[in-house]
């Protein structure tokens, strides 16, 4: 039983009143069995538990496969929910010469030059509206196959 006031009433529930809260999401993509995702978290603590996968010079996070389901519980205590997304070309944009790159890739999870293009996997669709906004072309909408496109952890 769970017993509490509203005003000068007492109210008593058979069980402990639950709430739901909305997670905020995290699109993390697979490649040669290690998860990558990109985001900024301002809580110390959780930063902290993640630190370990945290990849300063590509500001992502690197997850094997083995530990996933540690970091989704570390992430679910934080109410984010962890999606791995199976189509990383969704969230592909590729920009020209032409296009200033900073702020395509301060959302980028990975890039990588494919002859006078540089195409960039972005952490969330969010992002690829942005990149689209500031010049980039979403990769669907370009000559380049994404079947020619071979992501790789060490190098992008």
């Amino acid at each position: 039983m769970y017993t509490f006031k509203i005003g000068k009433t007492t109210v008593t529930h058979p069980t402990m009143p639950t709430f739901d809260v909305e997670q905020d999401e995290i699109i993390a993509f697979e490649f040669d069995q290690t998860y990558l995702f990109k985001q900024y978290f301002d809580k110390d603590d959780l930063f902290q538990q993640l630190q370990e996968y945290y990849y300063s010079d590509k500001y992502r996070f690197e997850v094997p496969e083995e530990k996933l389901p540690e970091v989704r519980q570390f992430l679910d205590n934080y109410f984010y929910g962890l999606k791995i997304d199976e189509e990383p070309e969704d969230y592909c944009v590729v920009k020209d010469e032409q296009v200033n790159s900073s702020d395509i890739l301060r959302n980028s999870v990975a890039n990588q030059r494919k002859g006078s293009y540089e195409i960039y996997l972005m952490k969330d669709e969010i992002s690829v509206r942005q990149a689209v906004e500031k010049g980039a072309t979403r990769l669907e909408k370009t000559d380049l196959r994404k079947e020619n496109i071979q992501w790789k952890i060490d190098g992008s």
